[in-house]
């Protein structure tokens, strides 16, 4: 449970008053008490820069550097790339589930040991104590909510389960005759997109669509990403009523998921007050009337960093991806917050024009302009000294262009200072980067780099192979994806080439795997195996492939025969499973 550092308690100094250890302690502590209130109370609790969570393979995942505050205030700094052996961590043998939660703590490392004088002969102790931290696990639970939450928001979890939460958000004061917004967010724990049909249909008396729009309800099939998703429903509350009593009825939830018809798993009828001025007024003043003990929140004393889901067969553990977390989980820092903000000054929306009549715009929309191009950067974290052959492979990434053939292009980008100013130039890198003056010192040599895409999901995976040692912690690259002409987003022909099944294998050195075309609509066409890598193993025209004897990432394709326009990747993981046998040790 989080402390409570208040009352503050100082040291009274007077002539001639000799200092004790228990001063000195008191000193200290008023110090660190009045900066942690001052954090808990400036910054709030989580996450505040960096620390993203990425998984290495089945048992590692990888932190990156970044900063955060807990709920006592307190600081904690991650300086370097941390790796954690989930195996190793606090809290995993409790596990339960199939979903869990990373969490960073804070914690004091003893530090420059000394010999004081005891009863008893000498007693080592410490002279300092270093602020450091670690990482533990728990089962998924409710996380804590911002200091306020409770009193601002009707927070209700209509559904969850391993793989979804579904939540219900309403201002807990409405505006008469206002404008107000609800919220529906469902937070998706599968390490891939989610499809589900969702129903949500609540009682909402004097409430009416903004503009007479749609109504204020969903009722249609959804494609979840991993992470949240938000739904918002604008309406005009035309009442003179001093409350309304909200509700969702029996009938008014239905989430069919893999196949099951679930219902709400929580109820909810709620009175809502209603003022005829202005409502945030009405929630300030009641954040005004409230007492620390009611705003600060307890629960673990630790920051959530990202879920993670396992894989359980038999007796064994294995990771299997990390999802994100809820965007309010993250701190804010009010200096760039505010920095930000001025920096709004310098994109003014855009005029737009007058329209006599408009169309009512929906207050969910799902669906989006086909695009023809897009661009974005991830970073692969790569620890420190990244040996040669050592392959960094990125998450799925959604290229919002929509499902379909695309053509997905990326270098790595090289930042390095102007000559003569303070300013630095960024280049984006393709193929041998140790070609490039610039990039002299930085890159020794050059990277094998392969993309394989995922037509039928939208998504695509970027993989980096350094071909000499690595100085740099991470890795940042630059995609591009487009589609080589209009109308490319429309479904597949009959008889194309989708993919290679299983699109990922993960084998020991050596050992045999059977790869087969899937073609769209069930159709089937002579196909052509190759392996692009002379090093990478051997492929019989049959599609059984043999894994070489050397650990690492590698490149299957095939194409229908005599067309190379068809062609599709599949990947080999191959590692030796030493590590599956060590004994635990270690946690960073």
């Amino acid at each position: 449970m989080t402390a409570q550092f208040y009352p503050f308690s100082k040291n009274r100094y007077f002539p001639r008053k000799r200092m004790r250890s228990a001063d000195f302690i008191r000193e200290q502590e008023y110090v660190e008490r009045k900066l942690a209130f001052l954090s808990r109370w400036s910054f709030g609790a989580g996450a505040a820069l960096g620390l993203e969570v990425q998984r290495i393979d089945g048992d590692s995942l990888l932190v990156s550097p970044g900063f955060a505050a807990d709920e006592s205030g307190r600081w904690l700094i991650v300086d370097e790339p941390a790796v954690c052996r989930i195996r190793t961590l606090r809290g995993f043998d409790a596990l339960g589930g199939e979903t869990a939660l990373l969490w960073l703590a804070y914690q004091e490392e003893p530090d420059d040991p000394m010999f004081v004088p005891g009863d008893q002969g000498e007693l080592q102790e410490y002279a300092a104590a270093r602020e450091r931290f670690s990482f533990y696990l728990t089962d998924m639970l409710p996380l804590p909510r911002p200091a306020g939450d409770a009193l601002l928001f009707s927070d209700v979890t209509l559904f969850e389960d391993d793989d979804l939460r579904i939540r219900q958000v309403i201002p807990r004061v409405l505006p008469a005759r206002g404008m107000v917004r609800l919220r529906l967010v469902a937070e998706s724990f599968c390490p891939g997109p989610l499809e589900v049909f969702l129903h949500y249909a609540p009682e909402l008396p004097g409430i009416r669509p903004a503009g007479g729009g749609q109504p204020l309800l969903l009722d249609q099939a959804l494609r979840l990403d991993p992470g949240e998703t938000a739904f918002t429903f604008t309406g005009r509350l035309d009442t003179t009523a001093q409350a309304v009593l909200l509700s969702l009825p029996d009938q008014g939830f239905l989430l069919e998921k893999r196949g099951l018809s679930l219902g709400a798993q929580e109820q909810f009828c709620e009175e809502f007050p209603v003022v005829s001025g202005d409502p945030l007024a009405a929630l300030e003043q009641r954040l005004l009337s409230c007492g620390l003990r009611e705003l600060w929140s307890g629960g673990e004393d630790g920051v959530p960093l990202a879920g993670i889901r396992l894989l359980r067969c038999g007796g064994q553990v294995l990771l299997d991806s990390v999802f994100p977390l809820s965007k309010d989980r993250r701190a804010a820092l009010p200096c760039l917050k505010e920095r930000l903000h001025a920096c709004g000054a310098f994109f003014p929306p855009p005029e737009q024009p007058l329209k006599k009549a408009e169309k009512p715009v929906p207050s969910v929309s799902l669906l989006e302009s086909p695009r023809q191009m897009s661009t974005g950067t991830v970073t692969l974290n790569a620890g420190l000294h990244l040996q040669e052959g050592a392959v960094l492979l990125s998450d799925e990434i959604a290229h919002e262009l929509g499902p379909g053939t695309v053509f997905i292009s990326f270098g790595i980008e090289n930042v390095y200072p102007a000559a003569g100013t303070n300013r630095n130039y960024t280049d984006l890198l393709l193929g041998d980067a140790s070609l490039f003056i610039q990039a002299s010192g930085t890159y020794d040599g050059g990277f094998d780099q392969s993309v394989r895409i995922h037509p039928e999901k939208g998504t695509f995976e970027l993989a980096v192979r350094p071909k000499a040692k690595l100085r740099q912690a991470s890795l940042r690259l630059r995609w591009f994806a487009w589609r080589a002409e209009e109308g490319a987003s429309r479904p597949l022909p009959a008889g194309s080439l989708l993919r290679l099944e299983p699109d990922v294998a993960r084998v020991s050195p050596g050992a045999a795997v059977n790869f087969i075309p899937v073609f769209e609509g069930g159709m089937s066409a002579p196909c052509d195996f190759l392996i692009p890598d002379k090093q990478s193993g051997m492929i019989t025209e049959n599609g059984i492939y043999t894994a070489p004897k050397k650990d690492g990432l590698y490149q299957v394709c095939a194409q229908i025969k005599d067309m190379p326009e068809t062609r599709v990747s599949a990947f080999v993981i191959v590692r030796s499973w030493v590590e599956e046998t060590e004994d635990a040790a270690g946690t960073l």
